[in-house]
């Protein structure tokens, strides 16, 4: 899995969102735009390597090393 760098396009977290807060369409779209928006800044900013959906549905994010080792140091 380490080789992720995105497989959970807009549509799917558009999805997503209807699904899980129950919101039309238009704002789901509007709102994924956003969330991908958001995981490519954090990407560009080395924190994390991509995102998916796990094997319960839930979107998660896949960080890099640097960002695990900063986790780490911080418990």
């Amino acid at each position: 899995m380490a080789n992720i760098m995105e497989s959970a396009s807009i549509e799917d977290i558009a999805l997503y969102l209807q699904r899980e807060d129950g919101i039309d369409s238009a704002s789901a779209q509007t709102a994924a735009q956003q969330v991908v928006n958001g995981f490519i800044d954090m990407r560009n900013k080395g924190i994390i390597k991509g995102w998916y959906f796990d094997e319960l549905g839930h979107l998660e994010l896949l960080p890099t090393d640097i960002a695990l080792s900063i986790i780490e140091r911080q418990k």
